[in-house]
């Protein structure tokens, strides 16, 4: 019996040790930290940052639709360096769990001849290995006259008991 609840206690102890209690708001303070020394990161080209808080797996999309990994990111980070300001502003984050989804803007401007282009990005974080890393960001730039999104997304509707969508919203998926 003594043994019994030997092994017992011993599942209940490592169960408590092993399940993650995670302080969110300490999570938000380094993640829009974080997002902001990433930016920075570009801007001065310290790899540091970058490497500490991206993901071995991470995966990006940039703007213009071209996939990119943690290793193009540490690359071009060094081949920018010195050629722009960066801003991040508008931060907001949203917890589900060991995930967050964190989504913001940037400002970006040229040394060379002070133009600026603005962006929106989404960052997908996981907390694994009791750290807080990125493993998705995806970034869209913006219209420089509005500064809105440069495409109109509709909303989608399928009409009621037809089954399908309205064919004239299929031109924007073809």
């Amino acid at each position: 019996m003594a043994k019994k609840n030997l092994i017992l206690l011993f599942i209940i102890v490592f169960s408590f040790s092993c399940s993650q209690k995670i302080d969110y708001t300490e999570a938000g303070n380094f993640i829009t930290t974080s997002e902001k020394a990433w930016a920075q990161a570009i801007v001065i080209g310290d790899t540091s940052a970058i490497k500490m808080i991206m993901a071995d797996d991470f995966i990006g999309m940039n703007s213009k639709g071209k996939t990119y990994d943690k290793q193009t990111l540490i690359r071009e980070a060094v081949e920018a360096a010195h050629l722009y300001t960066a801003e991040a502003y508008n931060i907001k984050i949203k917890f589900y769990g060991t995930t967050a989804i964190a989504q913001g803007g940037e400002t970006w401007t040229k040394f060379s001849d002070s133009t600026s282009t603005k962006s929106v990005w989404t960052d997908t974080w996981i907390y694994r290995n009791n750290k807080w890393q990125v493993i998705a960001a995806m970034d869209l730039k913006l219209d420089q006259k509005n500064n809105q999104v440069p495409f109109s997304a509709e909303i989608f509707t399928i009409p009621s008991g037809s089954g399908s969508a309205d064919p004239a919203a299929l031109k924007y998926f073809s």
